[in-house]
């Protein structure tokens, strides 16, 4: 079985308890390409990126380091944009930043906000710099629409937790454990549902430990069928060694690895490897341990969206 699910077995016994305890609610939130626009250097729209992140961090919300289904964005709309002349030109800049928090998936806008920008400097990368400078991870107003939206999320999910179940299920009952669990980890612990969502997850995890367990099976039976010498049983005992304990073929693993024992004369202890892995997988990977194979799978899934439609001028939200 692969590590990772046994990891998250213990993720998912240990984590509900510390967020509830410490009061946190962990929601992902990507910060998504900034909408440029004709005039704003690159280098700004690098440099707002950056402080959306940082700002994401101090409202309650989570800066994903993938695209997450909920983002962050925003967009420039100069009111005065100007170059002085003489010998020492300078570039004066009045703009307004409007923010969005969105969802990618269902192609709405949680919230948005707007600011009031100046800056002047001797190129448009210096007066857009110091027009920024007001925004940062500080900023009351920054914070405050980051949290409000953050509110909405949880009242989105309070409202939709049950699509989110049945998607799930749906997934698991074509096998598609990576994608079910994209599902169950995504309800924050704050929010109804998340406790059926727990459970679904050990769900979740035992039927993948046991079908990943028989194909583990399978592949060892194959390769000591073709080679039933000490190099066969060593490459049978490669899979054997990942099969979890707990799996509903353990037992017809352990004949196995008898039979290939008595065989070539060589104890082979499959269970004992598994075990000490196990352990020592389980203290690296607990805390993010809940949220990996998601991640995972939220990473390779193709998009499609289109997230500049919600920042065009005039969007109703």
């Amino acid at each position: 079985m692969n590590n990772i699910f046994k990891s998250i077995l213990g993720a998912l016994i240990l984590i509900p308890s510390m967020a509830c305890a410490q009061g946190e609610c962990s929601i992902d939130v990507s910060v998504a390409d900034i909408s440029k626009g004709e005039v704003v250097p690159e280098a700004i729209n690098q440099r707002l990126q950056a402080k959306l992140s940082q700002a994401i961090g101090k409202s309650g919300l989570v800066s994903a380091p993938y695209d997450s289904r909920f983002f962050v964005a925003g967009r420039f709309d100069d009111a005065y944009n100007d170059i002085t002349g003489g010998p020492s030109q300078k570039v004066y800049v009045k703009t307004t930043l409007t923010i969005y928090i969105g969802d990618a998936d269902e192609q709405k806008v949680f919230a948005a906000e707007s600011f009031e920008l100046s800056g002047v400097g001797g190129s448009d990368t210096q007066a857009y710099t110091r027009a920024l400078n007001k925004l940062n991870a500080s900023n009351q107003q920054l914070v405050s629409f980051l949290q409000k939206g953050r509110d909405k999320i949880i009242d989105y999910f309070d409202a939709n937790f049950q699509s989110y179940i049945n998607k799930a299920r749906q997934a698991m009952a074509a096998r598609d454990y990576d994608e079910a669990l994209y599902y169950v980890t995504a309800i924050p612990s704050c929010c109804k549902g998340y406790d059926e969502a727990s459970r679904m997850a050990l769900e979740i995890y035992s039927q993948s430990m046991n079908h990943s367990a028989q194909q583990l099976l399978a592949q060892a039976r194959a390769a000591w069928a073709a080679d039933p010498t000490a190099t066969g049983a060593a490459e049978a005992h490669t899979f054997l060694s990942q099969i979890d304990p707990e799996a509903s073929c353990y037992a017809e693993a352990q004949a196995l690895s008898k039979q290939i024992s008595q065989t070539t004369k060589q104890q082979w202890e499959f269970e004992n490897v598994t075990k000490y892995k196990n352990q020592v997988e389980l203290e690296k990977q607990r805390i993010n341990a809940a949220k990996e194979v998601a991640v995972a799978w939220a990473k390779s899934r193709p998009k499609t969206v289109n997230r500049y439609v919600f920042l065009t001028p005039g969007y109703r939200y």
